[in-house]
């Protein structure tokens, strides 16, 4: 059954390839340095991932306005407007394939400039496809860094959620379909690297991660009772290895260093973390509060963000914790390294390493000095994540054109 599902997979992306490069060859409409019109799809699981991605895109001077195809999204910001697929088409062919369906039908109604979708699968390799038909260009938002490409096997992927290992021939030709979007966005250095040596032109790619707004993420203007020593912000899936931080609690309890934490994040692990404290008789060391829309509150109540993430693109919401002046303890993966420097505003684990996490959070909240130091390190080294920087890197991207 496992060989039938890879050859199955194996032909969908191919197909999906053959199609990008058969439209490839229909000459693109001419770009415009302003006034340009951007249909995007993707899924967002929170306001704070369309203010990070969304905003400074919609914002930007070479933008007359976004259009956003996707579902439960409630928001409400000049410029960008968002396109729910039909109730009823959703029930009877399900809710993807009636997202997708009118993404390709809404491109084709307005005079779009440019189609663009979050991750590969199939989002981003979808819209680069219906470019190619409609003649116009393609964005790929790669927000999950090399993971989207299958290259480390696992994945949450609906579709490819049965692999058990990396597939050479996936990976080539999502590389492949990657290398025929007109940009590709990568949310930092590490993601460029790995697509640049795997056939995307790097004058394609741009790095531009999701931007923090500053009015929106501050440290407190006095001092406050930090309640908790670690806060980890999520979704409640495998991928973000919240049972490492429970592990990390029992390990600290074990050692009679008295240490608390807060999970901020919905998810489908949220019933089973919850009991897997109560094993391990850390219940009272946790407190998880489910999804929060005001998520600055609780970051200002504590000491250090933590991520115990297998993998990562950039996370933003590590970026919204620095901002907010906690130095963040969090492991080597992804493009995490390209902010956090070990040492300076947190420090970076290697392999997951259970007792390493530990030493350094006892080193944090043992040394108040040290953490106040970290603390005035890690607002600063986000300045680069501000707005009106973000706003200007799309900016260039547009008005530069394919030069």
């Amino acid at each position: 059954m496992y060989k039938i599902k890879i050859l199955f997979g194996r032909a969908i992306v191919f197909s999906l390839y053959s199609l990008i490069r058969l439209f490839s060859f229909l000459p693109t409409k001419k770009q415009k340095s302003s006034d340009n019109v951007v249909v995007l799809t993707g899924t967002f699981y929170s306001k704070n991932w369309i203010n990070a991605h969304l905003v400074p895109l919609v914002t930007c001077s070479s933008i007359k306005h976004v259009y956003i195809v996707s579902s439960g999204i409630d928001y409400n910001i000049e410029g960008l407007s968002v396109i729910i697929p039909s109730p009823t088409l959703s029930k009877f062919i399900g809710s993807t394939l009636a997202r997708l369906i009118t993404f390709f039908v809404f491109s084709l109604s307005k005079k779009t400039d440019y189609i663009g979708g979050f991750h590969i699968l199939f989002n981003a390799t979808l819209s680069i496809l219906f470019a190619n038909i409609i003649r116009c260009r393609s964005i790929y938002f790669s927000v999950g860094g090399i993971t989207e490409t299958l290259e480390a096997g696992k994945t949450e992927n609906s579709f490819f959620k049965f692999l058990d290992g990396k597939d050479d021939f996936l990976t080539r030709y999502i590389c492949k379909i990657a290398a025929n979007a007109t940009y590709v966005i990568t949310m930092g250095n590490g993601a460029k690297s790995f697509l640049s040596s795997n056939g995307v032109n790097h004058k394609k790619i741009h790095v531009i991660s999701g931007a923090i707004d500053k009015n929106r993420f501050y440290p407190p203007s006095k001092a406050v009772d930090k309640k908790y020593d670690l806060v980890l912000t999520a979704r409640l899936s495998k991928v973000k290895q919240v049972d490492l931080l429970l592990d990390i609690l029992a390990c600290l309890k074990k050692q009679n260093f008295s240490c608390n934490a807060l999970v901020i994040g919905d998810g489908p692990l949220l019933t089973s973390l919850k009991q897997y404290a109560k094993t391990l008789a850390i219940s009272h060391m946790v407190n998880f509060v489910g999804h929060q829309d005001d998520v600055l509150n609780w970051l200002q109540q504590s000491k250090i963000y933590i991520l115990t993430s297998r993998s990562e693109g950039l996370a933003l919401s590590m970026l919204e914790g620095l901002k907010v002046g906690l130095p963040a303890i969090v492991p080597n993966v992804g493009d995490l390294s390209d902010v956090l420097v070990d040492g300076f505003n947190g420090s970076l684990i290697e392999n997951h390493s259970i007792d390493d996490f530990v030493q350094q959070i006892k080193s944090l909240l043992g040394n108040v000095q040290l953490l106040e130091k970290l603390s005035c390190n890690a607002i600063a080294s986000t300045k680069r994540f501000d707005l009106e920087c973000v706003q200007k890197q799309w900016d260039d991207v547009f008005i530069k054109g394919d030069d």
